[in-house]
């Protein structure tokens, strides 16, 4: 995965104005799987540039009117 941009949960979290608890609750959704990374004796979560692509379409469509769900569906179509 050359030229691949690796976002923090924070990162993801303030480009995107959403909560932690929001982001959490669409991976335990399986909208995105992040990439867990080792450093040292801790891990830590890594989203992609497509993983944060797919998180920005959701909350725009969010932003919009649409459930989850249909946001979700949206985005899936669109792939």
């Amino acid at each position: 995965m050359k030229n691949t941009m690796w976002f923090s949960s924070s990162d993801v979290t303030r480009k995107l104005n959403i909560s932690l608890r929001q982001l959490y609750y669409w991976e335990l959704k399986g909208i995105v799987q992040p990439r867990m990374i080792s450093m040292g004796s801790r891990e830590f979560k890594r989203y992609s540039n497509r993983d944060f692509e797919t998180l920005r379409q959701i909350k725009d469509f969010l932003d919009q009117g649409y459930t989850l769900t249909s946001a979700v569906q949206r985005v899936q179509a669109d792939a």
